[in-house]
């Protein structure tokens, strides 16, 4: 296969995976995301499989049930988490939640609100608009492929384009480190388009932060203690009793060039989404 073949593969299969975590919860089939890549349906499942590493089938079930891990803190009944993630009943969502997680979706709940934070922390609230970025895809543990992404995006855009003042980047962790085996987890290492010129490519693709309001909390210190901070943020969504939107939580990484800071020295905004 020719790298072009290859970079267009990837590339369907990209808008796919993105198609699939923007609309989970509705009716997926075969026939619409076989159109959406380009590809005859008798092929794609094979072609999926073989970049993402897992099914189709498998993964549309993995990005839906991770999608409800963050709501058991807010006071949605579990019935409207189920509806919310394009399960038609509670029976079938509680079995393929127990299935996934291991336990059932009440033993989730329960245990999802209980206090982890050292402190109660409080966020700032403001509206963003939408900001269109590229990014990649990396899976595996955060640490590692978080820094994996980032070389390979750099790369991409070039380290002149990378410091520009005006050049944001962001990281998006889909998934659950405390409930999602590590070679599941997915890093997405993002920077602002401000430069029309550079085209998504291969793995490098484009989508857009949704704009909106959102909690914004500060965790000061090493990229490894961030997990600590996501705590107290979990403590701040359980008292609070706010709604959350169904988008994906957002790091922005106010450090241009982290690997010369002092880990106590770097500094991130954590964007929580609310309704």
């Amino acid at each position: 296969m020719s790298k072009s073949t290859k970079d267009d593969y990837v590339q369907s299969v990209c808008r796919v995976v993105l198609y699939i975590e923007q609309n989970y919860n509705s009716d997926l089939t075969l026939d619409e995301l076989s159109k959406i890549a380009s590809f005859s349906k008798y092929h794609f499942h094979r072609i999926f499989k073989s970049i993402v590493g897992e099914s189709m089938v498998d993964y549309i079930r993995r990005v839906r049930l991770q999608s409800t891990t963050l709501q058991f803190k807010t006071n949605q009944k579990i019935t409207q988490i189920a509806m919310n993630s394009g399960y038609e009943t509670n029976a079938s969502f509680s079995k393929a939640f127990k299935k996934h997680f291991g336990i059932t979706p009440k033993e989730f709940a329960k245990n999802a609100k209980l206090k982890r934070g050292n402190k109660m922390l409080e966020p700032k609230i403001i509206k963003v608009e939408d900001i269109e970025i590229l990014y990649i895809r990396k899976t595996g543990e955060y640490t590692k492929c978080s820094i994996e992404a980032w070389e390979t995006l750099i790369n991409f855009v070039g380290t002149e384009y990378f410091i520009r003042d005006d050049v944001m980047m962001f990281g998006i962790g889909h998934d659950n480190p405390r409930i999602t085996d590590a070679d599941k987890l997915r890093y997405d290492a993002c920077v602002s388009c401000i430069d029309k010129t550079i085209q998504p490519k291969g793995k490098i693709q484009s989508k857009i932060i949704d704009g909106g309001k959102y909690a914004v909390f500060l965790h000061k210190g090493d990229y490894k203690e961030l997990i600590n901070t996501y705590d107290g943020v979990s403590d701040w969504i359980v008292e609070s009793g706010v709604e959350l939107r169904d988008l994906p939580i957002v790091e922005k990484y106010l450090n241009k060039n982290p690997i010369t800071c002092k880990p106590e020295d770097l500094r991130t905004e954590i964007y929580i989404p609310l309704v």
